[in-house]
């Protein structure tokens, strides 16, 4: 079996929204990725045995970062690779992955509670229509390109949306629900096919990550299930993996995780699909610590 060189790279989010190979992360991002893995000396000392190397995500300024410290390009994802993960990063990716999934159940809110508007009047109309919207760039990092707006957009909101629009060609407008939970369903994605991991419960501010709840599959599927029926989970779960296994399989080979939200309308909702992250994530982060050590 081959070693296996793990590579802790949070500003995965912030490269793949830049694109540019020669992308340079903020100091911050990077503080943080050298203060919880030594990553240079892992990577100034390549094995001549081939070796599986293993990154929060993949994106072509790592791939460009490992080619200068000595890494066979063999061994890392070709352009086609990285351009699939790059374009299956971006929100649109979630909004079609939702709009193949066919529930009936009244607990589990459609596609149709978002839109992917291409010009300031499209979120002008939206915002009128629906009194609040969140606006989402369709890639960023956490908690980063994402607007929350009441009634009207201010003047440096629009100025926000046409940048946006100019930069990435579009800006994902979502009604806004009062959240009650937020958790995700985890895959590994292999030649063979997707596997399910199991689920995640986390806590979120304003759209950035805050923290993981420990718990095992059951409890969290236990919890879930007391807003939406099991067997409506269980159906979403089974048809997710299809979906993702048709698109995914044979172009991409890692981990990935499907955020999910409970939300509070005139009763309990769900979304089965928020985000999709072509990436590690502190869930998985959060399920193997619970699984494997307690």
């Amino acid at each position: 079996m081959s070693k296996q060189t793990f590579i802790f790279n949070p500003e995965h989010d912030l490269c793949i929204a830049n694109g540019d190979e020669n992308f340079v992360p903020p100091r911050s991002a990077i503080g943080f990725a050298n203060a919880n893995t030594d990553l240079s000396e892992k990577l100034k000392r390549p094995n001549k045995q081939r070796r599986q190397i293993v990154p929060w995500g993949w994106n072509h300024s790592l791939k460009k970062r490992l080619i200068n410290d000595g890494i066979d390009p063999a061994f890392l994802p070709s352009e086609e690779e990285l351009q699939f993960i790059h374009i299956h990063s971006r929100r649109e990716f979630a909004l079609d992955v939702h709009s193949k999934l066919i529930s009936d159940a009244p607990q589990v809110i459609g596609p149709d509670y978002r839109i992917v508007a291409s010009s300031v009047s499209e979120i002008e109309a939206f915002i009128s229509a629906n009194g609040s919207a969140v606006l989402k760039s369709p890639l960023s990092g956490s908690g980063k390109g994402i607007r929350f707006i009441r009634e009207k957009l201010s003047e440096s909101d629009e100025g926000w949306c046409r940048r946006t629009l100019a930069k990435q060609g579009a800006v994902i407008v979502e009604r806004r629900f009062e959240i009650i939970k937020e958790c995700a369903m985890l895959f590994e994605c292999h030649q063979e096919g997707i596997d399910f991991i199991g689920y995640s419960l986390f806590e979120s501010r304003n759209g950035t990550y805050s923290k993981n709840i420990l718990a095992s599959n059951q409890e969290i599927e236990s919890l879930i299930a007391e807003y939406i029926p099991l067997d409506t989970l269980i159906d979403i779960r089974k048809d997710l993996t299809a979906i993702l296994a048709h698109t995914l399989v044979g172009h991409y080979e890692g981990f990935l995780g499907v955020d999910q939200i409970i939300c509070q309308t005139d009763f309990p909702v769900f979304i089965p699909v928020s985000e999709i992250n072509l990436r590690m994530t502190m869930g998985l982060i959060a399920r193997n610590q619970y699984d494997y050590f307690g």
